[in-house]
């Protein structure tokens, strides 16, 4: 495998960086999570994920997670409800969507943020996620990187791996271009 007698860093530990991390321990590969929060407590971790087959959904199955995500995802968060000005119902399938159709590539259970964190960052191994670790630079040493942190701690890893989100300070050592907004939403 490539990975083997690699170190790897993933620098975000959102909900991507910390499945990978998932994944790739699976795999045993000897990974760390360098995240900018000082511990798992550090802030509310925002609005619900829906999770679709053949991307969240495949990603929970690979790391082994689906019985775990079970016993806290929104059971019915999924279905839609459209009300016009005089909340009369347009359109409603509350009473045709079950509220558990897992493998159903249109069935897109919801899971909170901070459940979904906790669950993945109990199915890593201890001390995989390194906090208070705000990524500032990095530069090339040997045949991987040297990781330098906004708190003066510095790391070293064979691979580096963005997970930290659009505006990723990892970007600009890949490439010049900068993220922009399309204008599109695809939910």
């Amino acid at each position: 495998m490539v990975i083997d007698n690699q170190s790897i860093a993933i620098i975000g530990g959102g909900p991507g960086g910390l499945t990978l991390a998932r994944l790739l321990q699976i795999h045993q590969a000897d990974v760390k999570v360098y995240e900018r929060d000082l511990n798992p407590y550090a802030r509310v971790q925002g609005s619900p994920l829906d999770m679709h087959e053949g991307s969240g959904m495949d990603a929970l199955r690979a790391a082994d997670l689906l019985d775990e995500f079970k016993k806290n995802y929104r059971p019915g968060a999924d279905k839609i409800l459209i009300v016009n000005e005089q909340a009369e119902i347009v359109f409603s399938d509350y009473e045709t969507k079950p509220d558990k159709d897992f493998g159903n590539e249109d069935f897109r259970p919801e899971i909170d943020r901070g459940p979904l964190r906790n669950m993945l960052l109990d199915s890593l191994e201890p001390e995989t996620v390194v906090w208070d670790s705000h990524f500032i630079s990095m530069e090339k040493q040997n045949n991987g990187w040297l990781l330098h942190f906004k708190n003066g701690s510095s790391a070293y890893a064979d691979l580096v791996i963005a997970a930290d989100g659009a505006h990723s300070k990892i970007r600009p050592y890949l490439t010049d271009l900068r993220p922009i907004y399309s204008g599109n939403f695809n939910a």
